[in-house]
């Protein structure tokens, strides 16, 4: 007599394999999600940083002017020259000034001026002078640093942009990073017999 083997099917085995299967393409992609996620974060963080570190630049390297000083003619009809005490706003980082650009606007034409470089030449047409009249630590350069005084002076007669009684003048000083500083002039209706006019404060 033949024994009957009967073979028995059952499709759970290739139910389980197709779940595995499924399991571990979601662990890939989450790996791969998760991989994309901290590769983003870490630039977004760097961008962070880069972005914070310009924003406390443009903060903190502000200056502040102390004071502008005119030299009239000779006979006091006009502003030859301008002087600008300059120093650093509290908290502000130092600015080199062999970088810094000057404009000077009046009501008819404006000039770009920058550092006069000769020691022993003074300002003129197309530079300005630096000079520091207080030195907060080590020596004098061309560099503006806490405790400094500095002065600028702008040639308005080299110029052709004197500053006449009733008249406005513009100075704009653009450091190398940090805000502009900017500060309108408005001249006296005369300047009297007076060879140094205030003009601020």
């Amino acid at each position: 007599m033949k024994t009957k083997i009967s073979i028995l099917k059952d499709n759970q085995a290739d139910v389980g394999i197709g779940t595995l299967i499924v399991f571990i393409a979601m662990i890939l992609v989450a790996a791969v999600a998760a991989a994309v996620l901290i590769q983003t974060s870490g630039v977004l963080q760097q961008k962070a940083q880069q972005t914070g570190k310009e924003a406390t630049s443009e903060v903190a390297s502000n200056l502040k002017i102390s004071s502008v000083v005119g030299t009239t003619d000779g006979s006091s009809i006009r502003v030859q020259n301008l002087n600008v005490t300059l120093e650093l706003a509290a908290g502000g980082s130092s600015i080199d000034f062999s970088k810094v650009v000057i404009k000077y606007l009046n009501e008819s034409s404006t000039t770009i001026l920058s550092r006069q470089t000769d020691a022993s030449a003074g300002a003129t047409a197309t530079l300005f002078n630096y000079t520091e009249v207080r030195v907060g630590s080590g020596s004098a350069n061309n560099v503006l640093q806490s405790g400094d005084l500095a002065v600028v002076t702008l040639n308005l007669n080299a110029m052709t942009q004197e500053l006449y009684p009733r008249k406005k003048g513009t100075i704009q000083i653009i450091p190398e990073s940090g805000t502009m500083v900017i500060k309108d002039l408005v001249a006296p209706s005369t300047y009297g017999d007076n060879t140094q006019v205030q003009l601020f404060p």
